[in-house]
């Protein structure tokens, strides 16, 4: 959890300064305002002119106008930044040690191995929505369909069941890697094509306003480039964090999943023993 916090706000941080960046750019690419003529003739008795009063400094472009500049590629930026936000709350509530087994579920499972309570296991597991009952819930009811079924088929089940929720934890950092990947190319995108617009209009300019007119484009261009990599970073880094996440969780599943299997595997075998079978 802390390790996230610091990415966020280190992320935060390259953004304002990028955004600042491009502000400056902004700013340094706007003429200097024409200084103001002498106010009047001089007045009667030969006195000086009074001094000219002081131009009023031009108005700074907002920040939400510099974003707005980055052009058509900004609605696909902000609809990535409002998916990554929303991959990383998920992920920070569903990707938790709770999710694989809490410490009640199995205080709550050592009665029935106890008690070899097969039927009141299967029923408890069955409302459970941890990892390690969902194995356990495939097994059981793998054995109610096939009660001779030998310890490798069962330990089979078990891992299938396993595979599946592994890859359902996979799948969800993926989502976030797939956003980091392409969130930085569609910035890309929206810098050339600022750039092309730019030397479309540089064409139909006189020779003294080229340069200008150039420096404007490619500044505001180069802002679409800075939110994908705001955006693309942000990503990465989440998706960094989650992958050691769910490789925790998965070695504690299968952990859990291994105990839990044996038991049941000694149960069924206690249970032919006493049937003489």
């Amino acid at each position: 959890m802390n390790v996230l916090r610091w990415i966020i706000l280190a992320f935060l941080a390259l953004g304002s300064l990028l955004m600042a960046e491009s502000q400056h750019l902004i700013l340094a690419q706007q003429p200097a305002p024409a200084p103001a003529a002498a106010a009047s003739a001089p007045a009667a008795g030969g006195k000086a002119p009074a001094a000219a009063a002081a131009p009023a400094p031009g108005g700074v472009e907002s920040l939400w106008q510099m974003l707005l500049s980055a052009g058509f590629i900004l609605y696909p930026l902000g609809l990535a930044s409002i998916l990554v936000v929303t991959l990383i709350i998920y992920c920070m509530l569903t990707l938790r040690e709770s999710a694989i087994a809490s410490p009640e579920l199995l205080r709550r499972l050592e009665p029935f191995f106890e008690k070899e309570d097969v039927q009141g296991l299967a029923a408890y597991v069955a409302e459970r929505p941890q990892s390690a009952a969902r194995i356990l819930d495939a097994v059981l009811k793998f054995l109610y369909r096939h009660p001779e079924a030998d310890d490798a088929a069962i330990k089979a089940v078990a891992e299938t069941e396993g595979s599946r929720i592994v890859a359902s934890m996979n799948q969800r950092v993926l989502y976030i890697m797939d956003i980091g990947v392409l969130a930085p190319m569609l910035g890309l995108l929206g810098t050339v094509a600022g750039i092309l617009h730019s030397f479309s209009q540089i064409a139909s300019d006189d020779m003294g306003s080229r340069a200008n007119v150039l420096a404007g484009g490619v500044a505001q261009a180069l802002v679409a480039t800075g939110i994908g990599l705001v955006v693309g970073l942000t990503a990465m880094s989440a998706y960094a964090f989650f992958r050691g996440r769910v490789n925790h969780l998965v070695s504690l599943l299968d952990t859990h999943a291994t105990l839990l299997v044996h038991e049941i595997i000694a149960m069924k075998t206690r249970y032919r023993r006493r049937k003489g079978l």
